[in-house]
C-alpha cells in the first residue's frame, strides 16, 4: 500500500512534541466544561427524582453545536499555513523538485492536515457517549453526525490550503481563510434575508438556494432530521418551501454537503494549479 510522502512526513512531524497532544486535552477540556454545564442545569431540578430523555435532545444540541464551532476554528488554523509555511521556509522549491504531482502535495497537506481534526473528533467519543446514559439519541445518528464534521472540516481545510497557494504569508491565508468562513456562516445569512426582504418580502414561502451553502443550516437541518422535524417548521423566509425545508427533494444538509464536496474538488484543483511550476513559467513567457 502506496502511502503519500507528503502525508507520511507530516504526520511524523506533527506528532512530535507536545503541540499535539496539548491541542486535544485543551479541545477536550473545552468540551468536557460545555457537557458538564449543560447537564447540570438541565438535571439539577429539585423537584425530579428522576432523569427525562426529552433533555437529552438538550445536551445533544449543545455538545454537538460547541464541536461544530471548535472544528471551524481549528480546521483553517491547521491548514491556512500549510503550502504559505513552506514558502516561508524556503523549502517549497525543494518539494516541487520532488517527482511527487502538485495534485499529490496539496492533497498531501490537506489530509495530514485532517488527521488531526479527525483525531480531535475520535477523541471527543467518550464525553459524547455520555448522552448514551440517558437515552434519547442512537449511535447511527451520533455517526451520521460525526461524518457530517468531517466533511465540513475537510471543506474548511480546502479553503486554508487554497488561500495558502495564492497568498505568499501565513498571517495573511490565515485572515482571508477565517473571513471565508464568516462569509459563509454570516454573510450567506445577511444576503439572503436582505434580498428577500428587499425583492421578495418577508412572507415569501419558496426556496433561496444560497441559504443552503451554509454550514449552521445545514447542521440545523440535520439534528432536525433527527430530532423528528423540518427545518421549514422553525418558518424562516427561504426555507419555508415546505414542512421539512427539503429542496428538489433533499433534505437541506444532503444540499449542504453536496456543496461541500464540489467546493473542495473545485479549491483543490485550483491549489494544484497554482502550485505547479510550470504553469508558472508558461504564463510569464507568454506575458512577455
Amino acid at each position: 500500500m502506496n502511502i503519500n510522502p507528503v502525508l507520511l512526513k507530516e504526520l511524523k512531524v506533527r506528532m512530535r512534541g507536545w503541540r499535539a497532544a496539548g491541542i486535544i486535552i485543551l479541545y477536550l477540556l473545552v468540551l468536557a466544561l460545555v457537557t458538564f454545564m449543560v447537564m447540570y442545569e438541565s438535571y439539577n431540578n429539585i423537584y425530579t427524582s428522576t432523569v427525562d430523555p426529552g433533555r437529552t435532545t438538550g445536551t445533544y444540541t449543545a455538545l454537538a453545536l460547541i464541536q461544530l464551532v471548535l472544528i471551524l476554528f481549528v480546521a483553517p488554523a491547521l491548514t491556512a499555513g500549510a503550502i504559505s509555511g513552506e514558502r516561508e521556509k524556503q523549502t517549497l522549491d525543494l518539494l516541487l523538485c520532488t517527482k511527487l504531482s502538485t495534485r499529490s502535495i496539496v492533497l498531501g497537506k490537506l489530509l495530514a492536515s485532517m488527521s488531526q481534526v479527525l483525531l480531535l473528533i475520535v477523541a471527543s467519543l467518550p464525553i459524547f457517549s455520555v448522552i448514551f446514559m440517558f437515552g434519547g439519541i442512537s449511535i447511527a445518528e451520533v455517526a451520521q453526525l460525526f461524518a457530517f464534521y468531517i466533511i465540513i472540516a475537510i471543506t474548511a481545510g480546502s479553503i486554508g490550503i487554497f488561500y495558502s497557494c495564492y497568498l505568499k504569508r501565513t498571517t495573511a491565508a490565515t485572515v482571508m481563510t477565517y473571513g471565508t468562513g464568516a462569509f459563509l456562516i454570516l454573510g450567506t445569512f445577511f444576503i439572503s434575508y436582505f434580498y428577500i426582504g428587499v425583492f421578495l418580502g418577508w412572507d415569501y414561502q419558496g426556496f433561496f438556494p444560497l441559504l443552503y451553502t451554509n454550514p449552521m443550516v445545514g447542521f440545523a437541518s440535520l439534528l432536525g432530521d433527527q430530532f423528528g422535524y423540518g427545518i421549514g417548521s422553525i418558518g424562516l423566509p427561504g426555507l419555508r418551501g415546505s414542512t421539512d425545508g427539503r429542496l428538489l427533494g433533499l433534505s437541506p444538509w444532503v444540499v449542504h454537503v453536496a456543496f461541500d464536496f464540489v467546493l473542495t474538488a473545485v479549491l483543490i484543483a485550483l491549489s494544484a494549479r497554482k502550485l505547479n511550476p510550470v504553469r508558472v513559467k508558461r504564463t510569464r513567457r507568454n506575458a512577455a
